[in-house]
């Protein structure tokens, strides 16, 4: 299963509100994830959706799924190093 067609059927958009995300994909808090969104510390890149220093931090569909298969990915390969 492909983990965009995932992610759309949980959320039902593309673009996914940050504090609604940071906990369960990052383990952090909203405020500790809109923090590093604005100094470019996430995983992945992070954006307001609005013009204002007040919108709301968002992230991609897409930039999202990315990372699962790349963390995914890599503890595979962890994960056959010791038991392959």
């Amino acid at each position: 299963m492909n983990t965009v067609f995932l992610l759309m059927a949980e959320y039902e958009k593309a673009v996914l509100p940050l504090d609604e995300i940071c906990e369960s994909y990052f383990g952090c808090t909203p405020k500790v994830a809109a923090r590093k969104a604005a100094s470019c510390e996430l995983p992945i890149p992070a954006f307001r959706q609005g013009n204002t220093q007040k919108s709301k931090w968002a992230v991609h569909v897409h930039d999202l799924a990315a990372f699962i298969d790349t963390q995914r990915q890599v503890a595979s390969s962890n994960w056959q190093r010791v038991n392959g």
